[in-house]
């Protein structure tokens, strides 16, 4: 079985698996681990039953979308199943023989973001790291420029003045 995960700026990641299950989330120690902020540490499973692939949301934060659905529990997975792990997007993909082919998946749909809230994160998105977050960096060429510019005008009054009253 083949997971592919469609990363935005990256090229997509191909996870091939032959065993029982397949773990996604955050944590290195994942059969999958997706360096995201909307995976949860522990995000969801996939395994087989009986013949059938399963996938289980495991209460993960930002959710686990199906075919665009958001799915809690179990749900059996078919060929080329599109899965958002938070705000990632992936596809399944069972391969039919021996030799793996690339699948021919369809362009994404850039603007479906999984309930996306103020910030690009789900509406009740907790951040679980125990780290603050990152602070804005400030452009401080930018600033520097603005403040010569404002010395100059300033000079440049102050020229005018003298000139004028002399």
């Amino acid at each position: 079985m083949r997971l592919t995960v469609y990363f935005p700026d990256d090229n997509p990641a191909v996870h091939n698996w032959t065993g029982e299950s397949l773990s996604i989330g955050r944590l290195a120690d994942n059969d999958v681990s997706i360096d995201d902020d909307s995976i949860s540490s522990r995000h969801a499973e996939i395994f087989g039953v009986e013949g059938a692939t399963v996938l289980r949301d495991l209460d993960s934060t930002n959710g686990t979308f199906l075919n665009r659905v958001q799915i809690t529990g179990e749900h059996p997975l078919g060929e080329g199943d599109e899965i958002y792990f938070g705000g990632v997007r992936t596809v399944f993909m069972e391969p039919s023989g021996t030799e793996v082919d690339e699948p021919e998946v369809a362009t994404p749909d850039l603007d479906f973001v999984p309930d996306a809230g103020e910030g690009g994160h789900p509406d009740g998105f907790r951040p679980l790291s125990p780290l603050p977050p990152e602070a804005k960096k400030r452009d401080t060429l930018a600033l520097a420029a603005w403040g010569s510019l404002g010395l100059g005008v300033a000079a440049a009054l102050y020229a005018l003045v003298v000139v004028a009253t002399s």
